[in-house]
């Protein structure tokens, strides 16, 4: 990495503060990224190009060498997870463990998966590999904490797979917070419907706008932010669309490759 000036030595870790006077206009700062990222993709394809968009978009390089090398295995074969989960469905985990170890085999130094339900099945699958997995649930309630410390009461919308496998139940009692879901109405006729749509036919007004009403009553509950826990939901609801944050697991999971990778 190229020195910028720095008032103190680069720490260890990036979790550290780093003080440093302000760049001129005419200096270049980058990041030097030496881990290769591993992306288990493909649930679905449109989440995991948004996942890439905003690793690209959120690294902080000067030319196309300065990126930090991605290796993708987007696998859109990979069973339902929702249905895996509610209803005895096909298991994900079998072709999991085979796209997480093509991914090895491609010697990446961590993986990345741009799915939240899937995560239900986090703890057999990294039983199965060496290569560590960043856990999307985990890294999404920490930046919550640190960015909206203030906050008491969440809000999810997210695939029911991941509504009834209490994924962000247990990280919202370990972090003190109330977490609000849907009612059963909602998540049906809104949050399903929208989710389903955009993996069918892309983003539309009309998952736009189911995603919208199924934050709106939410907000009407009393949250003071959204987590969009479906991987799907950031492609129509976006920070800044209703009067309270949207909390985007992607873009979390993008910056948070990014350290890891340095």
């Amino acid at each position: 990495m190229r020195s910028c000036d720095l008032d103190v030595q680069m720490p260890g870790t990036m979790t550290e503060i780093l003080i440093y006077r302000p760049l001129q206009e005419s200096e270049v700062f980058t990041m030097e990224y030496k881990k290769i990222i591993g992306v288990l993709g493909g649930m679905g394809p449109a989440a995991t190009v948004d996942l890439l968009d905003k690793i690209v978009k959120a690294a902080t390089v000067s030319r196309d060498q300065d990126h930090p090398r991605i290796i993708v295995d987007n696998n859109p074969k990979i069973p339902d997870r929702t249905p895996a989960i509610l209803e005895n469905g096909p298991s994900p985990l079998p072709m999991l463990v085979q796209s997480a170890k093509l991914l090895e085999m491609a010697r990446v130094d961590f993986i990345i998966i741009p799915c939240v339900t899937v995560h239900y099945f986090y703890a057999k699958l990294q039983e199965q590999i060496s290569t560590p997995i960043l856990h999307i649930v985990r890294e999404t309630m920490k930046y919550l904490l640190l960015r909206y410390p203030d906050v008491r009461k969440v809000g999810l919308i997210a695939t029911t797979g991941t509504v009834r496998s209490g994924l962000f139940d247990e990280a919202c009692i370990a972090a003190n917070l109330e977490l609000i879901k849907p009612t059963p109405e909602v998540q049906s006729a809104k949050v399903m419907k929208a989710i389903y749509s955009i993996k069918d036919r892309g983003p539309s007004d009309v998952s736009r706008t189911l995603a919208r009403e199924a934050a709106e009553t939410l907000i009407g509950s009393g949250v003071q932010a959204v987590i969009a826990g479906c991987t799907e939901i950031p492609l129509v609801l976006a920070d800044g669309d209703v009067s309270v944050p949207v909390i985007d697991p992607l873009t979390v999971l993008a910056e948070r490759a990014l350290e890891e990778a340095r």
